[in-house]
């Protein structure tokens, strides 16, 4: 029963079957009762035709009991109509005439409605079911004896309407059949119709099913699916676009990682077994230490920025915002480099200052990248300067600006890949700086722009928004140090 209750089909099915019982009802209980009414006016329709020829008859031929009786045994005779009684009192209710047999008939004459005050109005009427089962409708009006108004009879006249019931209970039988046919048949048809409607459900998962790793620059053609499902359609193929982007990254990531890992230990190995392979001196041994140290430091110094960078691109990454001046921060990070700098022939500048809603360590580790980057890629004697503006109902603005080497244009779009270092860039570093520098921007909802000239330097830009919008608030991101 599970199954069924499951099953799409089942339901659409059992809804139009609903609705198809309904509808049926619907219009079988209208032709019921066009059918009731109609036989009920036709019926009315005779007792008025019949008193108003009574009352004729008792105006223009009072004395005429015969024609009377004639009248009667003609009508249902010859004529086949159903069988009626006539019965004609005095207004004090002693009989003058009647329809033969209206004695046998069981109908009790005081069952008959009062007649109307006035021959124009019209007559009344009633229902009587005898001790027989017999049904009988009633009605009753005055007539002027020979035209007289003061010498007044009531007329009484009974249709027989038995036969009536065994029409409408026939007619119930049929309809009741019908409904149920057509509710039956409704049913079927729609669990068929219904199961062909989904054809295109199946079809998405069928291509659900098939799709794997090495297919995902498969998608489904908008032409062939129903308007009600072409945002499905649009939807799957975007997620397998997603996901054909991220496979890509994902295996250019472990292509550069595999290549980036390769050189620091392929360098450990080989010190390593030059100096296994004879006898060194103590000095010897220790210069290859180091040597080896250094390269241990530099596959550290990767493995945490690729773990930072894993981290912030988990969505469960929050950051912890604050709002503070964002030169005080930088301060810390120049003086930190003054050493560095000096010992490169390079002036520093700070200039400027804003208020920022973010987090004060990721700050620090973004301008810490742009700042190095910036001194080692500019010539002795050069400057570098960072610049800072905006803040209070506006984006925060934090621009480091080199006097250095420059990029060339058709290679600043990739400055923030991983493992990304254009040729004409000395080769230090793994390659991850500007690509951690991103997501800290991509985490506070923020914007990173670089604009860069060969032979005149690079600006590289920070927007921080003012509201602090489009981040993600809460815990901290990975393990960090300026």
């Amino acid at each position: 029963m599970k199954g069924w209750q499951r099953s799409l089909t089942f339901r659409l099915g059992l809804i139009y079957g609903g609705v198809a019982l309904v509808t049926l009802l619907a219009v079988a209980a209208v032709l019921y009762w066009a059918v009731v009414d109609g036989v009920r006016r036709d019926d009315q329709r005779f007792l008025s035709e019949k008193i108003h020829v009574l009352r004729t008859m008792l105006k223009e031929r009072p004395n005429d009991h015969a024609l009377l009786s004639e009248e009667v045994e003609w009508e249902t005779g010859v004529l086949g109509h159903a069988r009626y009684y006539v019965e004609i009192t005095r207004p004090g209710g002693q009989a003058t005439s009647q329809t033969p047999g209206f004695a046998r008939s069981g109908i009790d004459s005081a069952r008959f409605p009062t007649p109307a005050g006035t021959e124009s109005d019209s007559a009344p009427m009633a229902w009587q079911t005898t001790a027989s089962g017999r049904t009988y409708l009633l009605s009753s009006a005055f007539g002027a004896l020979g035209g007289q108004a003061s010498a007044r009879r009531v007329i009484h006249v009974a249709l027989d309407v038995s036969h009536e019931k065994l029409i409408f209970q026939e007619f119930r039988r049929i309809a009741w059949a019908v409904v149920g046919l057509g509710m039956l048949l409704s049913t079927v048809l729609a669990a068929v119709v219904a199961r062909r409607a989904l054809n295109p459900l199946a079809a998405m998962a069928r291509a659900a099913a098939e799709t794997s790793a090495s297919r995902l620059d498969e998608r489904l053609d908008l032409r062939y699916w129903p308007a009600e499902l072409l945002p499905l359609v649009r939807e799957f193929n975007g997620m397998l676009h997603r996901l054909d982007l991220a496979f890509s990254r994902i295996s250019a990531f472990s292509a550069d990682l595999a290549h980036e890992l390769r050189t620091p230990l392929n360098n450990v190995m080989g010190e390593a077994e030059v100096m296994l392979s004879r006898s060194r001196t103590s000095a010897e041994y220790r210069e290859t230490l180091g040597s080896i140290l250094e390269e241990c430091q530099q596959l550290s110094r990767m493995a945490e920025n690729l773990l930072f960078l894993a981290r912030s691109e988990n969505p469960s990454a929050m950051v912890r915002r604050e709002h503070f001046a964002a030169a005080q921060e930088v301060e810390k990070v120049v003086d930190y480099y003054d050493a560095v700098a000096e010992e490169a022939g390079l002036r520093l500048s700070v200039s400027g200052d804003c208020m920022v809603n973010a987090d004060r360590e990721l700050l620090r580790r973004a301008v810490t990248n742009l700042l190095s980057n910036a001194i080692r890629h500019s010539p002795r004697g050069g400057e570098v300067s960072i610049r800072l503006w905006g803040g209070t109902g506006e984006d925060s603005e934090i621009a480091v600006n080199d006097s250095g080497e420059g990029i060339q244009a058709e290679l600043q779009p990739r400055l923030f890949e991983r493992f990304f270092r254009g040729p004409c860039r000395r080769r230090t570093g793994a390659g991850l700086g500007l690509a951690i520098v991103k997501s800290i921007m991509d985490l506070h909802g923020g914007r990173i722009s670089m604009v860069s000239e060969v032979g005149r330097g690079t600006r590289v830009r920070l927007s921080f928004p003012e509201s602090g919008q489009g981040g993600k608030e809460g815990g901290a991101v990975g393990p960090r140090k300026g």
